[in-house]
């Protein structure tokens, strides 16, 4: 009886694995990961790749993308390789919040003529940035009365701080304001069309690089969290 009982149950655990098997051959036949392919790859291989659903990584292309056109659409390219291919996504959602130029993304969607993939998933990879905010510029000292030096258009590095709810999505005209450190008063609008770091939040000190344009609006090229000392 005893035999009996081991065979029984070696040949009830058998059934089980069995099933777990077929199941788990079933669940990545209809809903495995997607082929990861780089820009420079799909680009050289794009006709082989026409219809299917491929996870697609590179960097958005500076300027490439317009946030009020629908569908949006974008290039990007391999940051990595000297390589000039580009590929055009037509995107179908709301991008990231920190969404913008130069900011790394992995995309799932499906491969089109004509070099293209269209999607509604994107991840965005925007890595924190950290500056020391030595030899910078407070806000105030843009707006000097004391000095007779005009400071549109010189290049200059600012510390400042994020006005709370001042943060907007990406393609705003204006994506976030900023304040004096120790005169919370003055504010200071900021245009930036780079991806904003998950770090960069309501009251967050940070070093801005760019200039002040005529209209009294900071153009930044960098925004960076401030460093500790």
């Amino acid at each position: 009886m005893s035999s009996n009982r081991a065979r029984n149950r070696l040949i009830g655990i058998s059934a089980v694995l069995s099933i777990v098997v077929i199941a788990a051959v079933v669940f990545f036949f209809f809903n495995g990961t997607s082929l990861s392919l780089d820009v420079d790859r799909l680009y050289d291989s794009a006709d082989r790749y026409v219809g299917e659903t491929v996870q697609l990584s590179g960097t958005v292309v500076a300027g490439s993308w317009d946030r009020q056109s629908e569908p949006m659409t974008f290039r990007v390219f391999n940051e990595d390789s000297d390589s000039a291919a580009e590929i055009t996504t037509i995107f179908e959602g709301v991008p990231p919040p920190n969404f913008g130029d130069g900011t790394g993304v992995i995309i799932t969607g499906v491969v089109g003529a004509d070099r293209t993939i269209t999607s509604g998933q994107m991840l965005t990879v925007c890595p924190s940035r950290y500056e020391t905010d030595d030899n910078t510029l407070p806000v105030a000292g843009l707006f000097d009365m004391d000095s007779d030096m005009d400071m549109t258009g010189i290049p200059v590095r600012i510390s400042a701080r994020v006005v709370n709810g001042s943060i907007t999505p990406p393609g705003e005209d204006i994506r976030l304001t900023v304040h004096d450190i120790e005169d919370p008063s003055i504010e200071l609008p900021v245009k930036f069309s780079g991806g904003l770091a998950e770090t960069v939040e309501d009251g967050t000190p940070v070093v801005l690089t760019g200039h002040l344009d005529e209209d009294g609006n900071f153009a930044a090229d960098v925004v960076a969290n401030i460093a500790d000392s």
